[in-house]
């Protein structure tokens, strides 16, 4: 096709036909073409199409998408692919107005040129989609708007949820999507129950008939399995079709991480989510996916037209502007969110508690030269000058191993953790800087502390079913340690969890707030309490060690972690931007034909069934079309068309790719004529050439031997040229496949180390500044600043009050939050300072109010300090409370003579004044 002068029926046969017939097969039994839109009879299935005569007032549809009863069920308007597809919009309106006369009912519509394409549903929606659907997506579409209710009607499902919170944010999206939004974002914390409100969300939109075909998706495999057991398994009973089992749309319900959807499964040509149809799908639930590593830019989400659910237990402040905007929402604001602090304030998830460790070794290094002639020794052992030898504390564990710093970090673990009732450690998980730190751990602490160290365990990816240590870990109560990497950041679910420590440099936000998120399950979802410190769980504690200049707590805490937008450029794209960059220098024509064939080959080799590959077609044919001394005229288009499509090419050998990327430094040291330069990368080729030479018992590696020994000579490279660079760079980078790098060297420097600074940081809160203001115009809070007291009835009035500003400033919450008395968290705001605590103010009372003139016996007493104990706990006492214990167990009915009594106590006690 020309890229300037084509037709319409050019475009329809080249393009638009050949996206048709990837989902309609044959195009000519359900397509038709040309059809009168004036003479058809479209309630009845007849069409009457284009003979080549034309009558006045005549209007012509150029594809009808039928099913399979023959009833319409789309139309297609197509322009000539040099035209904006919206062109055709008026026209096509006018057609499906003149369907919908007939059918009685609207019909969508595709508008497109061939590389774009628009969707019109049968609401009135319109956006932007990837390519037309199949004719069973557009069946089951047209089948879910006819049957279509109001989610906010169904409700919620309490089956599924229960929590205030979870309810409320379910009914959040139920209105959203009702508003006729398809795209919502949730922000929860960790435990809070994302999963479950997820499914609660689509059981009404199933119920609706808003959705049928379902989609969850993450790039963990640990959070698609969780997805499967804790999810659809649990609340739906329709088979679930993992997608990492293999290819399968026979469903209605699937899961998949984002790298199952990126493969080409079964040699085929194309990756697993192409297989759908883009229609497939009418709901996607990203768990953390948007942000994988494997879907950088998102290509899954943009192909399929789905309606969207972001899950994400990043805080907002963190969490990336790209996020907000994937899911339509504002900067800032998700559609719903229950943040961590939030949870604490509700008891669904405990508060944490915290020590941030600075050793003369992780933050600042050893050097060599400062150590003792035994630890020099243990140097020179190892090949090294020790006096030239120094290293950064980031470099722990990657450069060098100090066992006296781990035995270090495991005394200080056992001076601070949380233990139990049997002395043991509370389960704890060790986040190790690498699988072999782990293991050097596990000598330690079977060095440090023998008999702690039989509860301690190893789980990392290596190790042969270490999911069966995950579960033991999880059910028993040894192992009570898990030096983990990675295996137990996420996906996981140990309530009893009351230790984490860090001793890693942990910069992803999503992964601290996942790591972060294994110890903030509250008491209520234990089911081992002999495991907890005292059998109970009211925070956990975060041992942060910190390496180099970073602390992870200060980090993600402290409020100074952000997720910057990193546009991370691979190396296709980085080799292909260089190439173009040579095109811009003072080439010789055998130079210009040597990178002007490689640039034109990577156009060549693009991947035109990704769709958005396909919207750059034209500028893709110009080049092609180009001769390679053609190409410094079109350098723009090359570096803003050409560039961002490489990235959706598979199959590049990512080691390949870096020899490629490193080695081609030598065309601009060539033009620049830097023989020093050139003698560097002589040396790295070597070391390739070397390394893959001692691999000659393969085939590939002894057919090219004698070309790798030529590559070797000097002669290759005294006055080389490009065409010899080339030469490197066809025949022999292929072979880099073979190529073994030795380990990196590791050296083991046991020198002493020791603690140079200790933090204590706790979960803060964070008070509205009216608070203030509402207490100094308060009249009962004025008795408490003058020290006159306010009686029980007055302080739940003053509780309420504060309730109505800040659901967080209740009683209970401040006490069992703060760890502090809820009048001395009153006394703090009103910046005042009593001789007595609180505490002592209520005794006082409680001897003038409650014992003063009455004879109580001593068994009597017994039972009024235990109520006192309450009262000073809950700032009132009722009738009730005598019926529950702890009172009840002091059975006041038999040791006081009847109700009345009980009643005149309660009211005795409704008289203390407090402050």
């Amino acid at each position: 096709m020309s890229a300037t002068n084509d037709t319409e029926v050019e475009t329809r046969l080249d393009l638009i036909d050949s996206e048709l017939e990837k989902w309609w097969v044959p195009i000519s039994k359900y397509i038709r073409t040309e059809v009168n839109t004036v003479q058809s009879d479209f309630k009845n299935c007849t069409y009457i199409l284009d003979d080549g005569t034309y009558k006045k007032g005549d209007k012509f549809i150029d594809y009808l998408l039928l099913a399979d009863d023959n009833s319409p069920l789309a139309i297609i308007e197509a322009k000539k692919y040099s035209k904006d597809p919206d062109k055709g919009r008026i026209q096509a309106r006018t057609y499906a107005k003149d369907i919908e006369a007939q059918i009685g009912r609207p019909i969508p519509i595709f508008l497109t040129n061939g590389l774009k394409w628009k969707f019109i549903d049968h609401s009135g929606y319109e956006r932007e989609v990837s390519g037309p659907f199949s004719q069973d997506d557009l069946w089951r579409r047209l089948r879910l708007y006819l049957e279509q209710k109001d989610p906010v009607q169904y409700g919620v499902n309490p089956k599924i949820v229960d929590r205030k919170k979870s309810v409320e944010i379910v009914k959040i999206l139920n209105q959203h999507f009702s508003n006729g939004y398809r795209s919502a974002l949730i922000q929860m914390a960790t435990g809070t129950g994302k999963t479950r409100v997820a499914m609660a969300g689509c059981d009404g939109l199933i119920q609706s008939r808003y959705v049928q075909n379902i989609l969850f998706v993450a790039d963990r495999s640990v959070l698609v399995t969780q997805a499967n057991t804790q999810g659809f398994q649990k609340f739906f009973t329709e088979p679930i079709a993992d997608l990492r089992n293999g290819f399968t749309n026979s469903s209605r319900l699937y899961t998949s991480t984002v790298q199952t959807l990126m493969t080409e499964p079964d040699g085929a040509d194309v990756r697993m989510y192409q297989k759908f149809s883009p229609g497939f799908f009418d709901l996607i639930i990203y768990d953390e996916a948007h942000r994988s590593f494997y879907d950088k830019n998102n290509v899954v989400m943009e192909y399929f037209d789905s309606m969207k659910l972001g899950l994400t237990a990043t805080p907002k402040s963190n969490e990336s502007k790209n996020t907000y905007q994937l899911f339509g929402c504002d900067i800032g604001v998700p559609t719903a969110e229950y943040p961590y602090e939030d949870a604490v304030y509700d008891g669904v998830l405990v508060p944490y508690s915290t020590k941030v460790v600075e050793t003369e070794v992780l933050t600042k290094g050893i050097d060599g030269s400062g150590l003792s002639e035994e630890l020099k020794d243990q140097l020179r052992r190892q090949e090294e000058n020790p006096d030239d030898l120094k290293f950064e504390g980031n470099e722990f564990d990657f450069i060098f191993m100090d066992n006296e710093t781990n035995k270090l970090i495991i005394q200080t673990f056992l001076d601070t953790c949380y233990k139990s009732d049997d002395g043991l450690p509370s389960k704890t998980i060790f986040f190790c800087a690498s699988i072999d730190h782990a293991d050097h751990m596990k000598k330690m602490f079977d060095e440090v502390a023998p008999k702690i160290g039989r509860y301690v365990e190893v789980i990392t990816s290596d190790k042969y079913r270490y999911e069966d240590e995950v579960g033991r870990f999880k059910t028993k109560s040894d192992p009570r340690i898990a030096l983990s990497v990675g295996v137990l950041d996420t996906g996981v679910d140990i309530p009893e969890i009351c230790n984490l420590v860090f001793i890693k440099s942990v910069r992803s936000s999503v992964r601290f707030w996942q790591m972060f998120g294994r110890g903030t399950r509250n008491q209520e979802s234990c089911n081992h309490l002999e495991w907890l410190p005292n059998r109970e769980k009211n925070n956990f504690f975060i041992l942060d060690f910190k390496v180099g200049d970073h602390s992870n707590v200060e980090y993600h805490l402290g409020g100074q972690s952000e997720d910057k937008e990193r546009k991370r450029i691979g190396l296709p794209e980085q080799i292909f931007i260089k190439r173009v960059a040579l095109l811009t220098k003072d080439l010789n024509k055998e130079q210009q034909e040597i990178i002007g064939t490689h640039v034109i080959e990577t156009v060549n080799s693009l991947d035109t069934n990704s769709h958005i590959v396909r919207k750059k077609l034209p500028a893709i044919e110009k080049i092609k079309k180009s001769s390679p001394f053609e190409l410094s005229q079109y350098i723009s288009d090359l570096n803003s068309e050409i560039v961002p499509l490489i990235m959706y090419n598979s199959g590049n050998d990512p080691n390949i790719m870096r020899f490629i990327l490193e080695i081609e430094e030598l065309y601009i040291h060539i033009l620049n004529e830097d023989r020093e330069a050139i003698k560097e990368l002589k040396n790295y080729f070597e070391i390739y050439a070397t390394n893959i030479l001692q691999k000659d018992n393969l085939q590939e590696v002894k057919n090219n031997k004698s070309l790798i020994l030529s590559m070797l000579q000097d002669k290759f490279w005294d006055d080389l040229t490009f065409a010899r660079v080339d030469q490197i760079v066809r025949e022999f980078a292929p072979l880099v496949k073979y190529y073994e790098p030795e380990r990196g060297k590791k050296y083991q420097i046991d020198a002493p180390d020791q603690i140079l600074m200790e933090k204590d940081i706790e979960f803060e809160v964070k008070d509205d500044p009216d608070i203030g203001n509402l207490l100094d115009q308060n009249p009962i809070a004025g008795k408490i600043r003058q020290g006159t007291g306010v009686t029980s009835a007055e302080i739940k009035e003053l509780e309420s009050l504060l309730e109505g500003l800040d659901k967080r400033l209740t009683i209970d919450r401040i006490q069992r939050l703060r760890g502090i008395d809820y009048l001395q968290f009153l006394r703090d705001i009103l910046e005042i300072d009593f001789d007595d605590t609180p505490e002592e103010v209520i005794k006082t009372e409680f001897e003038a109010k409650v014992l003063d003139g009455h004879d109580y016996s001593t068994e009597q007493k017994r039972l009024l300090n235990v109520a006192l104990s309450q009262f000073i706990m809950n700032k009132q006492i009722e009738l009730s409370d005598f019926s529950h214990d702890p009172i009840a167990q002091y059975r006041p009915l038999d040791i006081f003579d009847d109700v009345n009594e009980l009643e005149e106590i309660v009211d005795n006690f409704s008289r203390i004044q407090m402050y």
